[in-house]
């Protein structure tokens, strides 16, 4: 199941946002407050969700300019990727973020409603960098 934020448009070239957003020390300000952080680096970032538990990711995947790829380190509920798309747009960018799952129906009815919420927030964020 793919869900993916609504498409903002951010300031920065393409590849200055690609070339910011690389660095999971600047994905960790995009996550939303009931997010803590434990720690993270370049490519891994480990984060707590208040009263759901821990999550680590890692980077698997950078296209320049274009796509950056995260992946779970570790057991995950369900298997998925994290994806920040970019698109040139002129001067500015665009991006989205998209969480590709594979959710069971009854994972579905539980998750969709908050992954959604995610990444929407996360782009939200990402539109003001």
């Amino acid at each position: 199941m793919l869900i993916s934020s609504k498409t903002v448009v951010n300031n920065r070239k393409a590849e200055d946002l690609f070339a910011f957003l690389s660095d999971m020390n600047n994905v960790a300000p995009l996550l939303p407050a009931q997010v803590r952080v434990d720690s993270v680096d370049y490519d891994n970032i480990s984060f707590t969700i208040v009263g759901m538990g821990s999550l680590s990711l890692r980077v698997a995947q950078r296209v320049p300019s274009s796509l950056i790829r995260m992946i779970p380190v570790g057991k995950t509920p369900f298997p998925f990727v994290l994806d920040v798309v970019i698109n040139a747009a002129g001067e500015n960018s665009e991006c989205r973020f998209q969480i590709d799952a594979e959710l069971n129906f009854m994972m579905k009815m539980m998750a969709e409603r908050p992954l959604k919420n995610l990444v929407e927030m996360m782009a939200d964020k990402a539109g003001t960098l």
